[in-house]
This record gives C-alpha cells, structure tokens and sequence, in this order.
C-alpha cells in the first residue's frame, strides 16, 4: 500500500472530527462560532449550545455588524463581539481568543481568520461524522482501488487531501486546483467535438464548451435555471448550443425536485416536477453519430446519470469531468462504475475553490468581503471533479 495513503488514515485516527472535538473538550481549548451575513439564523442559539454541549470551551460568537450582536447577544451565555473586535483580545474584560472557530461549510471569512492564527471548523459535521467515518472506514478497499487508478501525483494527494478534509472538518486539510473548474489540459472538448453538459445551471460552462468550437447539448432540469441558460445563451447566438429543459437520470420519466438555485436536485418529496432523460435514449433520438465529452454537476445524481450513459460510455469512450463531492461515497461509486464500463480509461482528480460572485453575494457583501480582505474564491469541501479520458 502506497505510503501516501497509510500516512493518511494515520493521520485521521488522531485528526478525524470527532477525536479532534474530544481533544479540544479535553484540554479546554478557546473555541468561537461565526455567523456572517444572516442577520441571526434561527437556530444560532441551538448551534452555541451543541457546541458546549460537547463540552466545548466556547469563549466567543463572532458577527459582523453590531446589528447582528444586538440580536444574538440576548439568546446565548458567551460574548458576542464583531469581527473589527479582534485586536481587542487580550484587553481586560474580553473574551479569551479563540484557536478554532466553527463556521458554515460556505466559509467566506476564513482567510481572515487563518490570517489571526484561528483554524476553521465546519460545525455541520458534529452531527455525521462518526457514521461517516465508519462508513469510509468500511470502503478503503475501495476508496484505495481508486487511489492506484488515478494517473498523476498530484491527483493522488488531491484524492487523499479530500479524504482527510471530509473527515477532519479542517479546510486547511482540502487540497486546491488553480485552474478553472472543468477546465483541466487534456480532458476538454476541442473543435468539432460533440459535448453534453449535464447541469447546465447559468449557461456559463455551455458557452465555455462552444465557445472552444464543440457542438454543445445542454441539460438543466430547473425553471429557473433555464430561464437564466436561454438569456445567456441568447447573448452568444454564433455558437452551436441546443439548450434542453431536462433532467439526465437513468430513464425517461417525471420527478419531483429541489428548486435551489446552483443546488437544484431531485427529490421525490420536492415541489417542483420536471422531465428527465437517459443520455442513451436521447443519443438514439437525436441520431447522435458519437459523443465526445460529458461534464456532469447534478447535486448527487451522478451515478443515475452514468448508468442511464452506458452503452454511450462503453461505445463512444467520452472525456468526462463528473462531480464527485455530493455523496461521501462518489468518491468510489463514481470511478468504479465508470472503470467497469470501460477498463481503458484513465482519470485524474481535481478540487476548486468556489467564486464567490457567482453565488449570490451583492454588492454589499462584496464590499464587506474587502474591507476584510478576504478573496471571492472560497474554499470549501465541495466542487471535487473526477476526470476521465
């Protein structure tokens, strides 16, 4: 077994979640809870106390404005101060500075924080981690059968880094790409090629795909979303798009789904209902002669998708880049299937950081972010892309 990967289950026997927690009760550690740009969530209260309930040390809650330590303030036991409150530390009278602050997945403020000295903790995990890490724990045959199959170095420790980062909660754990996401040398569409973007959410990747001279069919399940694709779209009438309001599934049908915005998913209890495909069936009705590249980002069903792909997969042999971040076990259900359809593929793995301005930040919070110098590329322990070729 590859040295690598042993230093990394090392590594989490110590620094898995739920042992870190138990290290930081233990020995007191200063711990503080963030909340940015909700005025106060609903449950924040709830939140401070699962902390201490732990029992964590919690000296602080951190806000932004003193709007937001106004309302919080009168429903939690700890100091409530704001972020322009972090040279005061060490003043008599103020709270204790904390070493780990606990903050949302979607972690904009984290720089800022890493730069005082602070690790961030995602508190998220607290309530899965130990079903979590047995149920990875149980898989590492697997999750090291993929671990060989990946191509380069650097994959490699992007794929152990991501092992490490979902079950530690770090973020400094996570392992970044510089380059756009979807967009890794020699697993794109080139000119000519006939490209399928599943989850087309805004267009943006579409016109990307066509703008490097493919033939690009588009999928997006959403309203709302494909409202937003045709507008794009519209604007770059040159290129070859075919904009579909489908879902791509493993059969033809109608289901209910989620509608979130960039995370819109299927969903049998969902409210909304839209018309999903199977790429084969799809291939077959538009008399497709080949397909030659698939980016995949539908929110967990990937694997529906590829099964729903097969006999294109298997005839075809398109480049892929397929999200794999939305269910712990698309790091090895994913590349397995995909390695059982065609032994002859070769992959690499890749993680991004999220821009920030393409979520839904206004103008305001853009200003916030800068005024505390923290970058609109956000990391997080989402947006992992395995590549295929």
């Amino acid at each position: 077994m590859s040295m690598e990967f042993i230093k990394m289950i090392s590594y989490l026997h110590d620094e898995r979640f739920n042992a870190h927690l138990a290290k930081l009760a233990q020995n007191r550690t200063p711990c503080g809870i963030f909340f940015d740009f909700e005025l106060i969530p609903a449950d924040a209260a709830q939140k401070v106390q699962v902390l201490q309930n732990l029992p964590l040390n919690v000296t602080c809650a951190i806000v932004l404005a003193d709007v937001q330590a106004a309302a919080l303030q009168p429903l939690v036991n700890v100091p409530v101060i704001t972020l322009e409150d972090f040279p005061r530390f060490g003043e008599e009278n103020f709270p204790v500075k904390p070493q780990k602050v606990f903050m949302s997945e979607f972690a904009l403020f984290a720089p800022y924080f890493e730069r005082h000295g602070i690790e961030v903790l995602a508190p998220s995990y607290i309530e899965s981690q130990s079903t979590v890490f047995a149920f990875m724990m149980r898989n590492l045959p697997a999750l090291y059968s993929v671990y060989e199959m990946l191509g380069d170095d650097e994959s490699k420790k992007v794929f152990c880094a991501a092992i490490k980062g979902r079950l530690s909660g770090k973020l400094r754990d996570y392992r970044y790409a510089t380059e756009p996401q979807y967009f890794l040398e020699g697993f794109l569409p080139n000119a000519g090629d006939i490209a399928v973007d599943g989850g087309a959410y805004d267009g943006a990747t579409a016109v990307a795909f066509a703008g490097r001279g493919a033939k690009v069919y588009a999928f997006e399940m959403d309203a709302n979303n494909f409202q937003n694709c045709q507008r794009r779209i519209a604007e770059h009438a040159d290129l070859n798009i075919t904009l579909e309001n489908l879902g791509l599934s493993d059969r033809s049908s109608v289901e209910h789904y989620d509608a979130l915005g960039t995370g819109s998913r299927k969903n049998s209890d969902g409210a909304f209902t839209a018309q999903f495909v199977d790429l084969d069936s799809y291939v077959a009705q538009k008399n497709l002669p080949r397909v030659d590249y698939i980016k995949l980002d539908i929110e967990g069903a990937e694997l529906d998708m590829l099964h729903g792909a097969a006999q294109t997969i298997k005839r075809f042999k398109p480049k892929m880049a397929v999200s794999a971040y939305h269910k712990p076990e698309d790091l090895w259900t994913l590349p397995l299937y995909i390695k059982s359809l065609r032994p002859d593929y070769e992959f690499e793995f890749r993680h991004y950081k999220i821009d920030g301005t393409d979520y839904t930040l206004n103008d305001a919070a853009r200003a916030i972010m800068k005024y505390f110098d923290c970058s609109w590329l956000i990391s997080t322990p989402w947006e992992m892309v395995l590549y295929c070729r």
